[in-house]
């Protein structure tokens, strides 16, 4: 579940607790297919005595840059998180220098960590970043027109844009006035336009509110600290299906596009 929002504010909250810069003194893999396609034992030997110089985010990819000149590359897909405390579903522990322990933990196991000599083998396949002005809206108008797909999955294609998952999809379509299933060279120049800036929009609040939570199972979102996304009480399509649109007071309906639950109002974004 996480996305552009969550992973920048976990990023954000381990730079804050001084991760970065400290050496790694040992690592402690409990699920081997995390870090698949090494063996546990062979990526431990590969980071310990390293130093984390860099924690950054590229898309939904979070990136701790060694000083041995390695990138690991960490994609923490439907319920990964971090925490300097122990917990009941931690995966990877590393020790690191000071004192601080990192703790990956990941319920349903989907998260990965790849270990790289160029990150560019991972990122070349994404496309520009959603908070970076290599997303500009001439380059987005223009691969809006030259594809006749639905809108929603098109704007979820990481080739596309990097960052954007259901969660903002659904939001940044909502404040568009754009139904999901439009086809994207439908579009009117106008309304590319409002889409442009209602991703951007959705993003940098996202991240400002810390993420999204939803709900208080196990698997859902929370940031290093512990705490839940504050972005919820903002949120105005996704997950609120049957509750009246904040616009219009329809009953906003969810359906199934491309596989994926989405919620829309059927009167600001009519088909």
């Amino acid at each position: 579940m996480p996305e552009l929002p969550e992973v920048e504010t976990i990023a954000r909250q381990l730079r804050a607790r001084g991760v970065e810069g400290k050496t790694i003194l040992s690592v402690k893999v409990g699920w081997a297919p995390t870090v698949t396609p090494f063996s546990a034992a062979a990526f431990s030997a590969a980071i310990e005595g390293t130093t984390i110089d860099r924690i950054s985010r590229v898309g939904k990819w979070m990136m701790l840059s060694l000083g041995s000149g390695k990138t690991i590359m960490i994609h923490l897909r439907m319920s990964g998180s971090f925490s300097m405390e122990k917990g009941s579903h931690d995966r990877i522990v590393l020790k690191l220098s000071d004192g601080l322990t990192l703790y990956y933990r990941d319920t349903r196991k989907f998260g990965r960590w790849k270990l790289v000599d160029d990150p560019d083998v991972v990122l070349r396949g994404l496309g520009p970043d959603a908070l970076t002005r290599r997303f500009t809206l001439n380059y987005f108008a223009a691969a809006m027109k030259k594809r006749h797909r639905m809108i929603k999955p098109l704007i979820l294609d990481q080739a596309i844009v990097a960052g954007l998952g259901n969660i903002y999809a659904d939001e940044a379509l909502w404040e568009s006035k754009i139904h999901p299933e439009r086809r994207s060279d439908s579009l009117s120049d106008e309304e590319l336009a409002k889409l442009f800036k209602a991703i951007k929009h959705v993003l940098k609040v996202g991240v400002k509110n810390r993420g999204t939570s939803l709900g208080a199972g196990k698997t859902n979102y929370r940031d290093v600290e512990g705490e839940s996304g504050g972005h919820r009480a903002e949120v105005n399509a996704y997950g609120k299906s049957g509750t009246p649109c904040a616009r219009c007071e329809t009953i906003l309906e969810k359906i199934v596009v491309a596989q994926r639950g989405t919620t829309f109002c059927p009167t600001c974004q009519s088909l």
